[in-house]
């Protein structure tokens, strides 16, 4: 994995004394501050890169937060703090002493990150020298009272008290991977670094602060259990991630849908309305219309929550991306046409390039590629993130086909080639108002990756390149010898293109 530079710097070792009992006239006191050993600031210069003009980077940034020291001379912060960084380090505010960092560990999913010294081991051992690591704790109940910790300018610590109201499973950044998340009530005070910041008990690690609504003074905790499980498989330094199941469910609440699909008064269950190709369920043999009776033997109910040992109520997909790592058996058992079948397989993880369309895209440029001044792109998340709240009729389109990629995949596309914007060049006069079109063709040829594109075009059929869109108007032509020069152009410097493709 490549090296990420990071900003880290250091508090100064301190015990919470014991303040003595304040007299009633006077004001009630601030939280309480205090030095610990176990915790280093992080700050991060990011720069991410441009969706729409892939070839360029936007302005870059910063972000600021707390690592928690871990064994190993590691420091653990979220992933939203090292995705897309391009210089961090690690500083001592006392000393002054700096090493740079690098990326041992990430899941963007699971949004955790583990960081590690990238100076020679002398420079590195002197720097953690009188650091202590945080052991994680993940016995976490609804009451429990937590602490969140945080730095004030001069590198003190500030400790607010926070109280436990929720345990659920909810969303984290990545569109889509919900996970297992604690909820606090307490306001929490606005200071300047707050992309990672750690809720302990006991004097352990429990979270790390995932979201704060400052209206509703709620704190969404990334709790131990996650973390740990982080921890465990990135040990070995292959990050497996989280494993997935693959599959869209719907209540059985409704009493008229239930007569429907023959479910008994005493029975719960969730219907499946999707399966994911190449998923666990997919490989498993679920189907669309099954209904899902029960996970691991925990009984599944109406809702799609089932009874956890440890937390109560949760929904079942902390079954698979909680309880589970990849490579452990999954049983299920299904309601089909009326009768139960159990189904038996092994938990898989569904690489992000493995999907049709990129559910992310950190550390990395979208793929591109940009000839006669048609820019052609692999479809990803992020790219329709920005217009979510202004959609015109070509990225509905698109929007539609990366939530409904079953008749794509049937194609054996492997990923959603697309034309996102035309250059004002000779060769494409009268195109620049397209885009948002899915390619089927070039000069013949099936598009179902960026790549062949690339290959597609060294063969002009009588001196013009063929394109075939999904939609109206169905077909654009170039002039083979008049797009070559516009290329030329470009690589001159046209339009401050830089290069004409990246396919990675």
């Amino acid at each position: 994995m490549k090296t990420i530079f990071f900003i880290l710097s250091l508090t100064a070792v301190a015990l919470q004394a014991q303040a003595p009992k304040a007299p009633a006239t006077k004001a009630p006191q601030r939280p309480a501050v205090i030095r610990t050993d176990a915790l280093v600031k992080v700050n991060a210069t990011i720069q991410q890169y441009n969706p729409y003009l892939p070839w360029q980077k936007q302005s870059p940034g910063g972000r600021r937060g707390l690592g928690v020291v871990m064994p190993g001379q590691r420091v653990l912060v979220t992933a939203q703090m090292a995705a897309d960084a391009t210089y961090l380090e690690l500083e001592m505010p006392d000393t002054e002493a700096k090493i740079p960092a690098k990326v041992v560990g990430i899941d963007y999913e699971a949004n955790l990150a583990l960081l590690a010294g990238a100076a020679d081991e002398k420079r590195v051992t002197a720097f953690f020298a009188g650091l202590k690591p945080l052991e994680v704790e993940t016995n976490v109940a609804k009451g429990d009272n937590l602490n969140i910790w945080q730095s004030d300018r001069v590198g003190d610590l500030i400790v607010t008290p926070l109280r436990v109201s929720k345990i659920m499973t909810s969303a984290y950044v990545v569109e889509g991977s919900n996970y297992l998340v604690y909820e606090c009530q307490g306001i929490l005070r606005s200071e300047g670094n707050s992309f990672t910041l750690p809720l302990v008990k006991g004097g352990k690690l429990v979270g790390l602060l995932l979201r704060y609504d400052q209206k509703n003074q709620v704190t969404t905790v990334l709790p131990g259990m996650i973390i740990e499980h982080f921890l465990k498989d990135v040990a070995d330094g292959n990050v497996e991630g989280f494993p997935s199941l693959g599959a869209q469910f719907q209540s059985t609440m409704d009493d008229q849908f239930r007569d429907y699909l023959g479910l008994k008064p005493e029975q719960g269950g969730m219907y499946v309305s999707a399966v994911v190709k190449g998923n666990t369920a997919d490989k498993m043999g679920m189907k669309e219309g099954d209904i899902v009776l029960s996970m691991n033997g925990f009984e599944i109910d109406s809702r799609g929550d089932y009874l956890d040992p440890q937390y109560g109520r949760l929904n079942m997909s902390h079954i698979v991306r909680g309880r589970a790592y990849v490579g452990d058996s999954l049983e299920v058992k299904v309601l089909r046409d009326g009768k139960e079948e159990t189904l038996k397989g092994k938990l898989i993880r569904k690489l992000p390039q493995d999907n049709l369309v990129w559910p992310y895209l950190f550390d990395r440029g979208p793929n591109y590629l940009v000839h006669g001044g048609l820019v052609f792109q692999e479809l990803s998340k992020p790219y329709l993130e920005g217009f979510r709240e202004n959609q015109n009729a070509d990225v509905s389109r698109l929007s539609y086909l990366a939530e409904h990629p079953e008749a794509m995949e049937e194609q054996g596309r492997k990923k959603l080639v697309f034309l996102s914007m035309v250059l004002p060049t000779p060769s494409a006069q009268g195109y620049t108002n397209l885009g948002g079109n899915v390619i089927n063709k070039i000069n013949g040829k099936p598009i179902l990756q960026l790549a062949d594109a690339v290959e597609a075009f060294k063969s002009p059929k009588d001196g013009v390149h063929t394109i075939e869109l999904n939609d109206f108007p169905r077909f654009l032509y170039l002039d083979a010898a008049q797009s070559d020069k516009d290329n030329a152009a470009m690589r001159a410097g046209a339009f401050r293109i830089g290069k004409l493709s990246r396919i990675e």
